[in-house]
This record gives C-alpha cells, structure tokens and sequence, in this order.
C-alpha cells in the first residue's frame, strides 16, 4: 500500500496482487491456516479502498524485500565502458616448457618403447625408426620455447 493513501480512496489491482502476496507469504510461512487464508483471501477480492484492505494484513509482518548478498556488497563495480581492468600475471596461465613438452614427450617415449619391444620381440631385426615423425615435432617445439621468457 503507498505511503499516503486514503481510507476511502480506491487500490489498484496491482494493490490487490501484492497483498494476495502477502496472504500468500504468511499462509506458507504457517502465520495462518487454511481456513483463515481462504477466509482473507475471499475478503480482497471483495474489498475496494484502502480502508477496506488494511485490516486483512494488519497482523501480518512488513513486505520481506530483496537484500544484495554480502558477497556481491564487497565487489568491485564494473569499469566504465571503454575502459579495460589490468589483468595479473600468473605464472600458470603461460605454460613453461616442462608442461608444453611433458605430454608429448610421454606419447613418444611410449612409441620408443613400442618400437624397442617390436625389435626385441623380431629377435634383433629393427624395423625403420618410425618414432623419428613423433621426435620431429616435439625438437620443434622444444626448440620454439627456449628462447622465450618464463
């Protein structure tokens, strides 16, 4: 209800949506039974001012509103558009050389192995070095990232 109504002024039905609202609110939160919410209930959509209104939610609590988490409270407002916040640097966001080559270097190693084992198991006769196409890639990448700053 607004602030300065009249008892005898007429509501709206956004007016009468709102207290069915709060009928609604108060019957979940067990303020009134069944009988007594339906009793209310029947009584808004009867009434028409103000002065008619107020006694079904006299005993009821004020309207619950919409408090902004604490968490949300303590962050920062956005930049202005246009503008771009600085971004730290983190040392895990570039990968450093151990990380880029330590997946492929464990691929290739397993294709040593494989090769090795076909060797063995053919009683010395070593077929073509295929891993080599596996080892071509991984120097070029090793070599790429010496040269770079961690």
């Amino acid at each position: 209800m607004p602030s300065q109504y009249q008892p005898h002024q007429r509501f709206t039905e956004a007016d009468r949506d709102k207290i069915a609202g709060r009928l609604r609110d108060a019957f979940a939160d067990g303020r009134l039974d069944q009988p007594e919410f339906t009793s209310r209930l029947d009584q808004l959509y009867a009434v028409q001012t103000y002065g008619e209104l107020e006694p079904l939610v006299r005993d009821l609590p004020p309207v619950r509103t919409y408090q902004t988490p604490a968490m949300v409270q303590d962050s920062k407002p956005a930049p202005a558009p246009g503008e771009f916040p600085e971004r730290k640097k983190n040392s895990q966001q570039q990968p450093s050389l151990r990380q880029a080559a330590g997946g492929f270097t464990g691929i290739v190693m397993i294709n040593v192995v494989i090769w090795f084992v076909i060797g063995v198991a053919n009683g010395g006769n070593w077929p073509h070095f295929w891993p080599v196409w596996l080892l071509i890639p991984w120097t070029l990448i090793v070599l790429g990232n010496l040269g770079k700053r961690r």
